[in-house]
């Protein structure tokens, strides 16, 4: 509930402001003598009761759209009036174990902050008479901020009311109430206040404080930030409320595979963990900031996604291959957290030798070149079984400074055999990874293994850069649905890369995961019941379908002179 609202403030004239709102502070507020009125909108809004309810029970559930600094919110307990007489108060009680679990101090490190947090019991308000308001719904939710070992996480009341007068049928008020028991008490993330008020009122919508009695001289003065942040709710309320209106739907769904409050909790402990160290010590001239909070949340994400697949005890179950794996952060966070696994790249990368020597024994420089471009096709591998490669040859042109361009024959015998070529014979228990991984991105779905791959850059079989065209999906098409419409090249990509999976028979799931980055679709294969039978004839028939590999190992053996790309 906070942000820098001063841009909106004239010096000149601090009664304009471009959201046509006015300052109002004073100490009649319609709402009784304990409260403070702040800011109003100039003029009716547009929008009824029913789209404003709509968008602050969506901002109830989803605090961080008003600050940065808040992570979620947990929802502990909701009653609703509305409903049927005599029904429970609803209590999420797994929130409330996983929390304590997730939380334990057992590595001596500083505590998590807290304050009250074993009170829910909901706190009621004191409104005016003359509005006859009364609690239609109440909620007692748990503030999680992005970083708790900083700001304290607190339990908050959240009401919505309604007046009982029929002339003001159209009038809701929503209030939000700390648990906290002095002003000291006051996180950082909400305004110093004893409580706030929405009010939507005869078409005017306007925000009101219950303001600690030791001081209310602050609430004059358009630059301090309790009033600041008093105008960005007031510019939040009526914006959401005129999106749901409009009838607004959001373009990206999270959370669609994994939980939210248990990929949050992961991704906050191992940020504590590890981001300082890779911060610190990065040895790549891209953004240690982007890449490493990126890559933490991705590991957040894996390990979410793994115990969901394999159970709590995923690490006895399964072992992973990073392709493509760059700076090694990944592996590193993994490899750490007692995750088997080894990362793969055509180049080593700087950053491997920050990492202690176990997990740089698990970064392996070597090209991919899939085993199904060596070996003999499973038919004949039937009719001949001793054969193990299946007699191509590949010529390779290099250059050298000193001797003039020649061409290297290598065969597939050799290639097998390389210990600079990684053929994707992982064993069965292996979950590959795919992290922006370039060239190999549409092959993974191809490896015969439970996958994760996030495209990024757009290539086909061959190793070429291609654009994909999003495909047209028929209304009553099985396949899996595209939730970006848009048709830009990393559309395509995705669209394709979803397309290839269910083509050899994936059952695809798609996240748009929480990262720092536009290219953040990850898509998912774990089920595929022709698992034991790759590569499948819908493998072969995928590659020859989207142009065959021819040049892929020309391709993949040349990176092995070229400098490593960053992303």
């Amino acid at each position: 509930m906070t942000g820098d609202g001063s841009a909106h403030i004239s010096k000149n004239n601090q009664n304009q402001h471009k959201d046509r709102f006015k300052f109002i502070v004073n100490d009649k507020s319609i709402l009784g003598p304990q409260w403070l009125s702040l800011y109003q909108t100039d003029g009716k809004v547009t929008f009824a009761k029913s789209h404003f309810e709509q968008a602050m029970m969506n901002v109830i559930r989803e605090p961080n759209i008003n600050s940065t600094v808040i992570l979620r919110a947990d929802i502990l307990k909701e009653i609703n009036h509305a409903a049927e007489a005599g029904s429970e108060p609803k209590f999420d009680e797994s929130v409330l174990k996983k929390f304590e679990i997730d939380n334990g101090n057992e590595s001596g490190e500083e505590d998590v902050k807290k304050i009250n947090i074993e009170d829910l019991n909901i706190r009621s308000c004191e409104t005016s008479e003359s509005l006859k308001l009364s609690p239609v719904h109440e909620f007692v939710r748990r503030i999680i901020p992005r970083n708790f070992y900083k700001d304290a996480i607190i339990n908050q009341t959240c009401l919505i009311l309604n007046s009982k007068d029929p002339n003001f049928q159209e009038t809701s008020l929503i209030v939000y109430t700390p648990h906290i028991n002095s002003e000291k008490d006051c996180p950082f993330y909400i305004p110093r206040t004893q409580s706030v008020g929405i009010l939507l009122h005869q078409s005017v919508l306007s925000v009101h404080y219950i303001p600690f009695p030791e001081d209310k001289t602050a609430f004059t003065d358009e630059f301090e930030r309790v009033v600041r942040t008093a105008y960005r709710l007031l510019q939040t309320a009526n914006k959401h409320s005129k999106g749901v209106m409009q009838g607004y739907e959001k373009r990206v769904n999270h959370d669609q595979v994994v939980n939210k409050v248990n990929f949050q909790n992961t991704y906050i402990v191992l940020k504590k963990k590890y981001s300082k160290f890779l911060v610190e010590n990065w040895a790549e001239s891209t953004d240690p900031k982007k890449h490493v909070f990126e890559d933490i949340a991705i590991a957040a994400f894996l390990i979410e996604l793994w115990i969901k697949v394999y159970g709590p005890d995923f690490r006895s179950k399964m072992q992973f291959r990073d392709l493509g794996c760059g700076n090694g952060a990944l592996c590193y966070i993994l490899l750490s957290e007692s995750i088997k696994g080894l990362g793969i790249d055509a180049r080593k990368r700087k950053s491997w030798s920050i990492y202690p020597p176990e997990v740089q024994s698990s970064l392996k420089e070597q090209v991919i070149i899939p085993s199904i471009l060596l070996r003999p096709h499973p038919a004949l591998k039937r009719q001949v079984p001793h054969l193990e490669h299946n007699g191509r040859f590949f010529p390779v042109k290099v250059t050298h400074e000193v001797i003039a361009p020649a061409t290297v024959v290598y065969s597939s015998e050799d290639l097998l055999k390389s210990p600079q070529v990684n053929t994707a014979e992982f064993p069965p228990d292996t979950f590959i990874i795919g992290n922006h991984s370039d060239e190999l991105t549409c092959w993974i779905p191809l490896l015969g293994h439970p996958y994760m791959v996030i495209p990024c850059c757009s290539h086909n079989f061959s190793g070429q850069r291609v654009r994909f065209n999003v495909r047209k999906r028929s209304p009553r098409s099985n396949e899996i649905k595209n939730q970006n419409n848009s048709k830009s090249t990393y559309s395509g990509l995705v669209d394709h890369v979803e397309y290839i999976s269910s083509r050899v028979g994936w059952k695809v799931e798609k996240e748009m995961l929480r990262i720092p980055s536009t290219r953040n679709a990850a898509i998912i294969g774990v089920e595929n019941a022709t698992l034991k039978h790759f590569p499948t004839q819908a493998v072969y028939d995928m590659i020859w379908e989207d142009g065959g590999a021819e040049g892929w190992i020309q391709n993949t053996m040349s990176l092995l002179k070229r400098n490593p790309r960053n992303h």
